[in-house]
């Protein structure tokens, strides 16, 4: 596809345009109506010259905002939220107002949009690195930016695991530099809004280095901000060491027997990954493909493996497309992402069935504006017309493993070429440009899967269908 072909036009950019712009006002989940007016409490105590007792605030809700949870993150997630609600906290100081929570939903989900466009930059700069064109690299990022999952958690919901993600894919930038330092102390950016980049931050330090202090040292860095920032509140975060504990013992859930004891599947497997990384010659053939393939293979692992949200898996999203792009024939990949944009969907329904669907919408602005909110006793919810259909219910949760299984199988490196492209002729199947494809995936998988089903949902608790 040439450069020319690839220019996004104006029509093209209205309605990229329109669908950013109704995400964002539109919907919104609580999550995030929760950390904003957890990082306005931050600023009220640093002003109040109170910091250290911020935790405490949050746990006896000394004020009327709203919040269910306690603050259960790291003080960085505040910090960063905070910053960016300072012009709105000072503003409000000065004239004396009250804090108007609906507006603050809508600038604090900015912070997680920022991060998840600044992750597309760095999609495009992996891509760079890893020898594709300046066209590809940007069709890379593109369809990062607008997969369904991966849009549906920061712009949709409004999470903000984009924040680990942007330091996640910065550090790997420097990782494909060979700059281990820069890698490690990045990489311990993003550690300390989510743990999970440590988990693929071990396998790639041990596939680059092999001396023993040489790990030691950069394993080190990476906890140069985790550390202080656990040390400055040890003792004062309340429920937020629990919490963090119960996200970790997720990933002893699913076991299998193992003789005298059952052995958790996630971490027998990633031993044997961080092992085998450890052994693998770092000058050979595929060293640089494996840095994008190894963070696909144990996050697909850990999401078949945990009872995850359905925020995390925009961890996984930059790899599956980067790894996709590397491959010389992509279209059977194009097609898996709509499967697996159905299976994922279709999990949400099942799973989180009031948090994920039309509750959305009680976030945005028709709620906001006109007060058209729902309860869960007028929903009928998706999943209970999916269990109407055959063995739905059973295959939904098949056909997202299916889909995360076979990515880490059939794009495993044989001699400096995927075991896919060694097995197809996938690239005379390529007729189809490589816009329809990225703008069908959305379609089919945000459109199709979530927006439509989800809208209906809504429309009907509303009486309105």
């Amino acid at each position: 596809m040439s450069i020319k072909t690839a220019r996004i036009n104006t029509a093209e950019k209205i309605i990229i345009a329109a669908a950013v712009i109704f995400a964002y006002f539109f919907m919104s989940h609580p999550d995030l109506w929760e950390t904003a007016n957890h990082s306005y409490v931050f600023l009220e105590s640093i002003f109040d010259g109170k910091v250290m007792d911020f935790y405490r605030y949050c746990a006896r809700h000394e004020n009327t905002y709203y919040y269910i949870n306690r603050a259960n993150y790291n003080i960085m997630v505040y910090v960063v939220f905070g910053l960016w609600e300072l012009p709105v906290f000072l503003f409000n100081r000065i004239f004396s107002l009250p804090l108007n929570e609906a507006f603050l939903i809508y600038w604090a989900k900015a912070v997680s949009v920022m991060f998840f466009a600044g992750s597309g930059l760095m999609v495009k700069k992996i891509c760079r690195r890893m020898g594709l064109s300046q066209t590809d690299a940007l069709a890379a990022a593109m369809f990062f930016l607008f997969n369904p999952i991966a849009f549906y958690s920061p712009v949709a919901m409004g999470q903000y695991d984009s924040l680990c993600l942007f330091f996640t894919l910065w550090a790997l930038v420097w990782y494909l530099k060979k700059d281990m330092k820069k890698f490690s102390l990045i990489m311990g950016a993003g550690v300390v809004f989510k743990f999970f980049p440590f988990l693929i931050f071990i396998p790639l330090l041990l596939l680059a280095e092999k001396k023993i202090l040489n790990i030691v040292k950069y394993g080190l860095f990476s906890l140069w901000l985790y550390i202080p920032t656990t040390l400055l509140y040890m003792g004062r975060t309340g429920n937020a060491a629990a919490f963090t504990g119960m996200m970790i013992e997720r990933m002893f859930a699913s076991s299998f027997h193992a003789g005298i004891t059952s052995a958790p599947v996630f971490f027998t497997v990633y031993i044997i990954i961080v092992f085998a990384c450890y052994l693998y010659k770092k000058d050979g053939p595929s060293f640089d493909y494996l840095a994008v393939y190894l963070p696909m293979v144990v996050f697909s692992l850990l999401f078949t493996c945990i009872y995850w949200h359905p925020q995390w898996l925009i961890l996984l999203m930059p790899f599956v497309v980067i790894t996709t792009f590397l491959q010389k024939g992509r279209t059977v990949w194009f097609y898996l992402d709509v499967a697996m944009s159905a299976g994922f969907f279709g999990l949400c329904y099942l799973a989180f069935p009031g948090r994920c669907a039309s509750r959305l919408f009680g976030g945005g602005v028709l709620n906001h504006i006109f007060g058209l909110n729902i309860y869960e006793t007028q929903i009928t919810y998706v999943w209970q017309f999916l269990r109407l259909v055959p063995y739905c219910i059973q295959l939904i949760p098949a056909v997202f493993a299916a889909c995360l299984i076979i990515g880490r199988l059939f794009k495993f490196p044989v001699k400096g070429v995927s075991l896919a492209d060694r097995l197809s002729d996938g690239a005379r199947y390529d007729k189809i440009p490589l816009k329809v494809f990225g703008y069908g995936i959305f379609a089919a998988g945000f459109g199709l899967c979530w927006l439509a089903p989800s809208a209906l949902e809504w429309l009907n608790a509303l009486s309105i269908i």
